[in-house]
Formats: structure tokens, C-alpha cells, sequence
């Protein structure tokens, strides 16, 4: 199973796709950043972290040994066009912004940029899944939709038999906001599974991983 975030990116001011190739190779030039590939409209980059994690023996005496073990992570990251935007996606991700700040913040060396999760709209899904030869929602889960005044609610609905694209005949009409969206897809006599979250991540499973991005990213 693979999962991928997506963002839009906004360059610092006098920023072109051509000069953060080159501020890409400026930084990797220091051995923080690896450029795994580079071209005129897409940047793949390495970056490795580390951290320090407590660990604690117990000895047969019931004295505890405290020390720090290091470990070390690395992490995906893609920088390419799509029409007027730049697209930063984030290979694996771990929670919050960390990775993804520390990496900007070394490309753009404090300069301001913004970056936010891309939206990932129903309309924005539909042209997706229908790259594929059939596609079922399963799973549904959505919140803040109003149960009575003053209670709103949280649900996830889930059914192997597919759900309606309005999920549920009591939402009709209903304001709510969907976090997460699963897809069973069936193309080309392979089967798996998509799964679209409102932060702007997609996770596919199975043999549709190869096919899966590169069909959402020709969308966008």
C-alpha cells in the first residue's frame, strides 16, 4: 500500500520552477537534500532526518539503564507543474507539517513561501475513477453534519456493496464535509482499493499503485 500527500505550493517572490531547480542543487551540494532525478518540470528529492529514542533496560537487580538510541528516516519528496501551479507531493508521509517544513525551509532558505494541502474535491475524485474501468464507493467518513440543534455528527459508513454517491439518504439536502472517501477500482483484471482524505493525501493498495498517481497527477 502506498500513501501520498499532496500540496500547492506558492514560490517566494522572483521564484520560477527553474530557480528552484537550482536552489534544489544548492542545498544538495551541502549533503542535506539528494536529488534522486531533476528535469525542467519535476524535482524528486531525498531527505533523511534522524531523532533519538529513550530506550530503558531493566536490570536483574531492578535497576533501570537509560540510553539514546539514534534512528534515522528518509523521506520522498517531488516538486512538478501542473498548469499554472507548482505541486509539492510527500511520499509516505508522517503526521503534521515537520518533514515537509524543514525541507522548504532549506530549499527557500527563510524566504516566504506558502504551501497548503490541495483540495481534494468529489469533482476532482470523479475525473479520477473514471481513468479506470469501474470504481464503487465502499467507505465513507464525514462530520459536522447536523443531527439536531446544537449536536452535529461524525459518521463512517461502510459497505461491501457499494454506497450511493450521496452516501446516505438521511445527508440529502444536509450540509457535512467528508474526510475520508474509499473506492474499490477494477481495471484491466486488477482489483484494489483508493482512498481519497480531505488533508490532501491519497493511499492505493495493491498493483493500482502504479497506475493510481500518475492518473490522478495528469488531473490535476
Amino acid at each position: 500500500m502506498l500513501k501520498i500527500r499532496y500540496y500547492r505550493l506558492r514560490l517566494p517572490s522572483g521564484f520560477e520552477f527553474n530557480s528552484l531547480e537550482s536552489a534544489v542543487f544548492k542545498i544538495a551540494s551541502t549533503g542535506a537534500l539528494f536529488v534522486s532525478r531533476a528535469s525542467k518540470d519535476e524535482i524528486v528529492v531525498r531527505y533523511t532526518t534522524t531523532r533519538q529514542i529513550e530506550t530503558i533496560q531493566i536490570l536483574f537487580d531492578g535497576s533501570e539503564i537509560k540510553s539514546l538510541i539514534p534512528t534515522m528516516s528518509q523521506y520522498s519528496l517531488r516538486f512538478f507543474q501542473s498548469k499554472n501551479n507548482v505541486i509539492l507531493s510527500l511520499t509516505d508521509p508522517p503526521r503534521g507539517l515537520r518533514i515537509t517544513s524543514e525541507v522548504l525551509s532549506l530549499i527557500f532558505d527563510n524566504k516566504d513561501y506558502f504551501i497548503e494541502p490541495l483540495e481534494i474535491t468529489t469533482t476532482l475524485i470523479r475525473r479520477h475513477i473514471n481513468s479506470f474501468d469501474s470504481a464503487r464507493l465502499v467507505s465513507a467518513k464525514i462530520r459536522d453534519f447536523k443531527v439536531y440543534d446544537n449536536a452535529i455528527g461524525r459518521l463512517e459508513i461502510t459497505s461491501k456493496d457499494g454506497l450511493a454517491d450521496e452516501i446516505a439518504p438521511f445527508l440529502t439536502e444536509k450540509y457535512y464535509k467528508i474526510d475520508l472517501l474509499t473506492y474499490e477500482i477494477t481495471h484491466e483484471f486488477q482489483r484494489g482499493l483508493i482512498s481519497y482524505f480531505s488533508n490532501g493525501t491519497i493511499r492505493a493498495s495493491g498493483p493500482l499503485t502504479e497506475i493510481a498517481f500518475p492518473a490522478f497527477e495528469s488531473k490535476l
